[in-house]
């Protein structure tokens, strides 16, 4: 059987790719609330929708990475598809005026997981998913009855709807489950390239909303850098090393890898991502001025946070020392006070500098620790 999963998930199938499409809407969608809610309640509610939104997308890749490619699970991916575009729709009116239809997709997404993972999923990871899905359907609901109040209850309602998936989840789900680990790095580091990709957008959206001036190219040049530089973080050898720690890693160890160091470290990565992307979008249209306070904390933070993520990936899965990670996510936090007094430009130049420090510096260690 084991040997069968891991033919089975060599690699990501197109339809995967496919469904990692609506992916991209989903990011926008939540940049959009803190762009438009540029404060701690607009963070804090795209950090609690994202959250929610995230714990089922990851399902996705445990259901695709034990399954295998047929007609009957392209439709139901397909299917699944359009419930987590509506909900990607009603994902800035979650809260609001849209949390109905939020909430009904997003139930709906939850059936439809189950159901794909007992007719096409292993027998033990099957079995697993028995003792999960009551808690994921118990979250969904409270989703839906979040659609039908307002005020504090969204909060309390979405809160203990993530709190109830993915405390029983880390109870009673890894086991039974074998994760295909080539599968798994491959399919996240391709989220992850979707993530970056929607900071690229977002660049070249807020760019492309102002008239063309020297500040346009100087804050363009210096945001794809950053977001290259990060890209480079990732994708400097740890998809590799997260391959080979994961295959050589015992199953239920494994399995419990892929909800922190997959599931909750990426989602910190991504979530900084959109705070960065945000950030971007605020600040662009001048960047030879002094920047909002709320822009410059958003740019500071959103690097900050991903550091974090990236560092706490590395250690759950021994890629290597993660001191400068943290070292870099404490200047980049720092930044905020630089970018509190001085011109948007000289804070995109020096969180810049700082991950290609990190960078250049991991790279000289490893050097010389090379024979």
């Amino acid at each position: 059987m084991a040997q069968r999963l891991e033919r089975a998930a060599e690699r990501v199938s197109s339809v995967e790719l496919l469904f990692d499409l609506v992916f991209v809407f989903t990011i926008t969608q939540v940049t959009e609330i803190v762009v438009a809610h540029p404060n701690v309640t607009g963070v804090a509610q795209a950090a609690l929708t994202m959250a929610v939104v995230w714990w089922m997308y990851d399902a996705f890749a445990w259901l695709t990475n034990q399954s295998g490619e047929g007609a009957g699970l392209r439709i139901g991916l397909v299917s699944a598809m359009i419930a987590f575009l509506l909900l990607a729709v009603a994902i800035p009116e979650a809260f609001g005026a849209s949390g109905i239809l939020f909430g009904f997709a997003y139930l709906a997404i939850v059936l439809i997981h189950f159901t794909l993972f007992a007719k096409f999923g292993a027998a033990g990871s099957a079995r697993s998913m028995l003792r999960v899905v009551p808690f994921n359907v118990a979250g969904a609901l409270l989703v839906v009855w979040a659609g039908f109040v307002t005020g504090p209850a969204d909060w309390i309602l979405f809160s203990l709807a993530i709190l109830v998936m993915i405390l029983t989840s880390f109870t009673v789900g890894p086991a039974g489950f074998d994760i295909g680990a080539s599968h798994f790095v491959e399919r996240h580091g391709l989220l992850m390239i979707i993530a970056f990709g929607e900071s690229i957008v977002s660049v070249g959206v807020g760019a492309g909303s102002h008239a063309f001036d020297l500040g346009i190219l100087v804050g363009t040049v210096l945001c794809v850098g950053i977001v290259a530089a990060l890209w480079w973080c990732y994708f400097t050898g740890d998809d590799e090393r997260a391959g080979r720690s994961m295959t050589e890693t015992p199953s239920r160890r494994r399995s419990y890898l892929a909800l922190t160091a997959f599931g909750l470290d990426h989602f910190v990565m991504i979530f900084g991502l959109i705070l960065l992307a945000a950030g971007v979008k605020l600040s662009i249209g001048n960047v030879f001025a002094v920047a909002p306070p709320v822009a410059a904390i958003l740019l500071g933070s959103g690097v900050a946070l991903y550091l974090v993520g990236d560092a706490r990936y590395r250690q759950e899965l021994e890629l290597g020392p993660a001191a400068l990670r943290y070292a870099g996510a404490a200047l980049a936090a720092a930044s905020i006070l630089l970018g509190l007094a001085v011109p948007v430009a000289w804070q995109l130049l020096v969180l810049l500098v700082i991950v290609v420090a990190v960078i250049a510096l991991e790279w000289k260690r490893d050097s010389q620790k090379s024979p």
